[in-house]
């Protein structure tokens, strides 16, 4: 029985949430400025929860960290110092190790919508994803995934070549991104998002993997740079859209979190979808600028197949050494079925960008088998 969707369209559900709830002042936090892509969608679900509830869910949203800082987001919704809102995972490996060990399944799924339903997919439904989650003190919803990540660069010639990767500095903030830098012979700088323009600007660093939004959208990298080779190396998937606090999330009614699930559904896709196109607009504008917009050659392309065929960079080793996975086989074999149901199902639509169909995609195939009288209730 699909208990998310018959909820949804019971008789008199807008009635029961004004009557079951009285309108109460919740806090939502994220690291992120307002015009950042989790902090816009974060504020999405806060105006339509507001709207469908008739402000019985009204949240109070705290941006850039003013709440607490970026690693605390997901220990201060667990505390309830927050009652909800976005944790970038990348940033807390020792307490989300299970989501940090499948980074580079990027290079094994590179379609990016596919490999976030399917992360999104498994943190859900997985039992070790859940324990992790539970242990928080949190419940997950969703996911998403950036764009693959290019190289902006600033170097007088359009990097193409290995023999031009060797020794070039390149941004990456660690993860299997970096291990590749370094095993194909270049030297990966770890720097947040917010020093690469100087340090492309002042040569600190030849090129940058950064999401190519950067160039002219969601900053202006192109003012410092002179190229972009479209490397398509792994984007970043392995944050949960939105994340609850338990008690909050157990006081709600079963009608209320039945609306809860549905519109998070709604804000993976529409996260998602604003990466997608984002990504291509990015792109076309910097192409438009006279940037130089080339691909590796087909020797730099078999270097990086060779590197994922021969174990992605030592992925189990990894799994094992850093992140404390005993089995680190048998814990890829729990994510490899997410992974492929999420390959077919996102290949088959005729339009990925499609916001109905692909939230649709996402209740028929995530959501609708989650009981809201039992998921996150244990």
């Amino acid at each position: 029985m699909k208990k998310l969707t018959s909820m949804l369209m019971a008789g008199g559900f807008t009635a029961a949430l004004a009557t079951t709830a009285m309108a109460e002042g919740y806090r939502l936090t994220t690291y992120a400025p307002p015009n950042e892509a989790a902090s816009i969608h974060q504020t999405w679900l806060a105006d339509t929860l507001r709207e469908k509830t008739d402000g019985a869910i009204d949240f109070e949203i705290f941006y850039a960290s003013t709440l607490v800082p970026a690693k605390e987001q997901m220990k201060a919704i667990g505390n309830g110092v927050a009652h909800a809102g976005f944790q970038a995972m990348g940033y807390i490996p020792s307490d989300a190790p299970l989501n940090n060990a499948l980074t580079a399944y990027g290079f094994i799924e590179t379609n990016p919508t596919a490999i976030a339903m399917a992360f999104a997919d498994w943190s859900m439904h997985d039992a070790g994803a859940l324990s992790q989650y539970d242990k928080a003190g949190v419940v997950p919803f969703g996911g998403f995934s950036t764009p693959t990540y290019p190289f902006i660069c600033n170097t007088d010639e359009p990097i193409t070549s290995l023999d031009q990767f060797q020794g070039l500095k390149v941004r990456f903030p660690g993860g299997a991104n970096a291990k590749l830098t370094q095993d194909l012979g270049g030297v990966p700088v770890n720097i947040p998002g917010t020093e690469i323009y100087q340090a492309l600007q002042t040569g600190a660093i030849d090129c940058a993997g950064i999401l190519a939004a950067w160039l002219n959208i969601d900053n202006s990298l192109e003012e410092v740079s002179k190229s972009v080779t479209l490397a398509n190396w792994t984007g970043s998937y392995n944050s949960p859209f939105h994340l609850a606090n338990k008690s909050f999330w157990q006081g709600l009614t079963d009608e209320q979190r039945a609306l809860y699930m549905e519109t998070t559904a709604r804000g993976t896709a529409k996260m998602q979808i604003f990466f997608n196109e984002n990504d291509i607009k990015a792109i076309e504008m910097a192409k438009a600028n006279g940037h130089a917009i080339v691909e590796p050659d087909a020797e730099f392309k078999a270097a990086v197949q060779a590197w994922v065929d021969n174990g992605v960079g030592d992925m189990a080793g990894v799994a094992r050494d850093t992140y404390g996975i005993d089995d680190p086989e048998a814990f890829f074999a729990t994510f490899d079925p997410y992974v492929e149901k999420w390959g077919k199902l996102v290949r088959a639509m005729d339009n990925v960008n499609d916001e109905d169909a692909l939230t649709q995609l996402i209740l028929d195939n995530m959501m609708n088998d989650l009981d809201p009288a039992v998921y996150g209730m244990n």
